[in-house]
């Protein structure tokens, strides 16, 4: 039978598709803001900034590193498994 497993993996990959760039960009524009010379300025303002700069770079990097993995786990599911198989994956066994 088909492999619920990859079902829920190829379900979380679409999802998650859908989010990237929604996630790579969540701090994008509080990082500009503070960044410029219109919100904050002065010593603390520049160290938030690279702060803030730092965690938007982070989160891309990370987020980015997502999809890589849910398709290397595709890639290691067999396309159908046995009905007991299955029923322990529904179990959660």
């Amino acid at each position: 039978m088909p492999n619920p497993r990859k079902a829920d993996l190829h379900k979380l990959r679409s999802d998650l598709a859908k989010e990237v760039e929604n996630l790579r960009q969540a701090l994008k524009g509080p990082a500009e803001d503070i960044g410029g010379d219109t919100v904050w300025v002065g010593r603390n303002a520049r160290a938030w900034h690279r702060e803030l700069d730092g965690r938007h770079r982070k989160l891309g990097e990370q987020v980015g590193s997502l999809l890589p993995i849910i398709d290397a786990a595709l890639r290691g599911e067999p396309e159908k498994v046995s009905a007991a198989e299955a029923r322990a994956y529904h179990n959660g066994v």
